[in-house]
């Protein structure tokens, strides 16, 4: 039997939440990317994106469906496309795509998103206000 989950991927520089199996919600350890060094939120998405495939192999999980509301990303993903600002965000995500039995990459609109979304607005926010507060 195939071991299953979905994640949703939010771009934020703090933390991203997945859904194992449609239970609770649960948060991947902070990634190291500083929040100075995510010059887009299309970058943000795929760093969201690496971090959750990354988890999910280090898991052992053989069947990984990524929910995300970059369409532009998720078509990006679907044809192994390339741009340099991503390079390595990319080859990262191809990479490790590569230890999975089946992998998908769908488009979710915002609204359907609404928990992820409303979480990475709060993580950003924080970061925001610590930055601003010379935290």
């Amino acid at each position: 039997m195939l071991m299953e989950l979905g994640m949703q991927a939010q771009g934020t520089a703090a933390q991203e939440e997945f859904s194992p199996g449609g239970g609770p919600h649960a948060c991947l350890p902070p990634i190291s990317d500083s929040r100075s060094l995510v010059s887009s939120a299309f970058m943000a998405e795929a760093l969201a994106i690496r971090s959750a495939v990354m988890y999910a192999a280090s898991l052992n999980i053989k069947s990984l469906m990524i929910l995300s509301d970059s369409q532009s990303l998720v078509k990006l993903l679907k044809e192994r496309g390339s741009v340099p600002a991503l390079f390595g965000i990319l080859f990262d995500i191809y990479h490790f795509s590569l230890l999975f039995e089946f992998i998908s990459f769908s488009f979710v609109p915002r609204l359907s998103n609404v928990m992820a979304d409303s979480v990475a607005k709060s993580a950003l926010s924080l970061l925001n206000s610590s930055s601003s507060n010379g935290v």
